[in-house]
């Protein structure tokens, strides 16, 4: 294995055998996509992604071999007009399948069951889709069971979510009555762990996707948990990164043949044979590419700049779905090197999150002490828990400790960041030259703009600004005015295209990746950046190298086990 330090200041020519290093001995998977949705959609940002050729490119891009392909307008139009307009589409795409959206017949607008299964034969369809809720029809009616009834006799692979059935009691029952759907649920929130994962255990027609699931160590856990069988790659294409999802696979710690049912081997098998014809491997992939696909430690250094931490030995924080597997110290680190990661900024959970800032800022103290090399810490303070007084001690005794370099505040203690209340705080880092990392309070970026503008010896970095469209055009515009502003990009909406919209705005030199682990994966937030569709030097930048424009005033006090190799002059 080729070290990071290595490569940090590689050329071209070393990249390019790396490929070659990389390449030789994969056995390529099949990947082969659940549930992606063509067509318009209300309340679309102009720059979102949305056509056919959009899904087309980003499946080509990634290496993913084949779709199953749904339509907006099967919901929102006339389904069955909408249905066959979709397969009609498709007919020249041998690795593209439709999923039908079906609903009750009674009212004229849709084939009953039997005239269904002839158009479903005549078309080739495998699955369908159903939307009770967006298309107002009620599952437990009596007047719907005709329907229900022709897809569990027919073990019809059917994609929905807890919402459209009615939230998580009604998707229990709905699962305890028809035993015999392949039910793929999918948009379950990382939030939602709670009810999801207890339902896989006495229901094995229940199958989980991971697009917005994106659990710490979920496809580990789940496989040991003994449920490989039910879960299933499904990406959201082209609104989502298709590259983002297919990484949470590839660096996956289980066995190969574990990850190639995940990718493509449950679907296939519920879909009574139907595949893609070949695999597909994009042969103009970059280094960072291949080495995600092989499941090796990315070749170029990569800093994260977002990480929680919990106490070691725990797997969750209370609160709404926090179940975070293995997030203390061994497991995040470990994590850490098997992607490639060299160093980072990690705060508190207990701190931040949970607002016990005091015992949130020891315990980074203490995950500190057992750190590798090239991590440092930051810390939160509440001015609503403690007075001014008591911050004014408080502050300067936690910085004593030369590891810890960033202000992480946090909106659930009730105060928006231009507070005069928070100034003790930022006039202690604009003197000392740290940096904050901002999740916002507010719908906009209000505390960013007059932060920038006053402290302007502390580099602001907006958390999560790549997470929607309009996200990122807060971001651009603050950033546009102030230097001293930069952009995470984390959270679980990874929307596609994103992070090159925000490149072509602004250049890409202060961009920054960052994970927000261990309450999500980080593995889909990297290949977020990986399958951007960007220059190699561009994802360089964003998944490393910018980070040292952050933190660069704070090297000369830091201690250097705490300086990620690729910094130290």
């Amino acid at each position: 294995m080729l070290g990071t330090a290595v490569l940090s200041g590689a050329s071209t020519s070393v990249l390019g055998n790396t490929f070659e290093f990389l390449s030789q001995d994969k056995k390529d998977i099949l990947f082969f996509d659940a549930f992606t949705r063509i067509g318009p959609r209300k309340y679309k940002h102009p720059a979102e992604k949305w056509q056919l050729e959009d899904l087309v490119k980003a499946l080509n891009y990634c290496s993913v071999s084949g779709a199953m392909v749904s339509s907006t307008l099967s919901v929102s139009y006339d389904a069955m007009y909408s249905n066959l307009e979709l397969s009609k589409v498709l007919k020249s795409h041998s690795n593209l399948f439709p999923i039908w959206n079906v609903l009750p017949h009674h009212t004229n607008e849709f084939l009953p069951p039997e005239e269904l299964k002839v158009k479903m034969d005549e078309h080739n369809v495998r699955a369908v889709t159903i939307n009770p809720f967006s298309n107002g029809w009620d599952w437990t009616a009596e007047s719907s069971q005709e329907l229900l009834k022709y897809l569990n006799d027919n073990k019809i692979f059917t994609t929905t979510t807890s919402a459209e059935l009615g939230g998580w009691k009604a998707l229990n029952e709905f699962l305890d009555r028809y035993k015999s759907i392949p039910l793929l649920v999918s948009g379950i929130s990382w939030g939602e762990q709670r009810y999801a994962i207890p339902l896989l255990t006495g229901h094995p027609n229940f199958h989980i996707s991971f697009d917005r699931f994106q659990i710490n160590q979920g496809l580990e856990f789940l496989y040991k948990k003994g449920h490989i069988d039910q879960l299933i790659f499904a990406t959201d294409a082209p609104t989502m990164s298709v590259g983002a999802h297919r990484t949470y696979i590839d660096y996956a710690d289980i066995p190969a043949d574990a990850k190639a049912k995940i990718a493509g081997g449950n679907l296939i098998r519920l879909l009574k044979g139907l595949r893609p014809p070949v695999i597909h491997t994009n042969k103009e992939e970059d280094v960072l590419m291949t080495a995600v696909r092989n499941g090796r430690p990315l070749p170029v250094p990569v800093i994260d700049m977002h990480m929680h931490m919990l106490h070691e030995g725990l797997n969750g924080a209370g609160g709404t779905g926090y179940h975070m597997e293995n997030g203390g110290p061994k497991g995040i680190f470990s994590m850490m090197e098997r992607l490639g990661v060299v160093g980072g900024g990690f705060m508190s959970w207990n701190g931040v999150v949970s607002n016990d800032s005091v015992q949130g800022n020891k315990l980074v103290k203490e995950a500190l002490d057992v750190s590798p090399k090239g991590y440092w810490g930051l810390v939160t303070f509440s001015p609503t828990h403690y007075t001014q007084e008591e911050l004014s001690v408080m502050i300067p005794q936690v910085y004593a400790d030369k590891r810890i370099i960033g202000m992480k505040p946090y909106h659930f203690y009730g105060m928006e960041y231009h507070n005069p209340a928070y100034d003790i705080w930022w006039e202690y880092g604009n003197k000392n030259g740290l940096y904050a990392l901002i999740h916002p309070s507010r719908s906009d970026l209000l505390e960013v703009d007059k932060l920038a503008e006053k402290y302007q010896n502390v580099r602001w970095v907006i958390a999560h600004a790549g997470g929607s469209y309009q996200m990122a055009d807060m971001a651009i515009a603050v950033m546009k005015k102030h230097k001293n502003v930069f952009a995470e990009i984390t959270l679980t909406p990874v929307p596609l295209g994103v992070i090159e919209y925000m490149v072509a705005a602004l250049g890409d030199d202060r961009l920054l990746y960052g994970s927000d682990l261990p309450m999500r994966d980080p593995r889909q937030q990297l290949g977020w950046v990986v399958f951007a569709n960007l220059p190699l030097e561009s994802k360089k930048k964003i998944l490393g190298q910018n980070a040292y424009k952050v933190v660069e005033p704070c090297l000369k006090n830091m201690p250097e086990h705490n300086i990620p190799a690729s910094f130290r002059k």
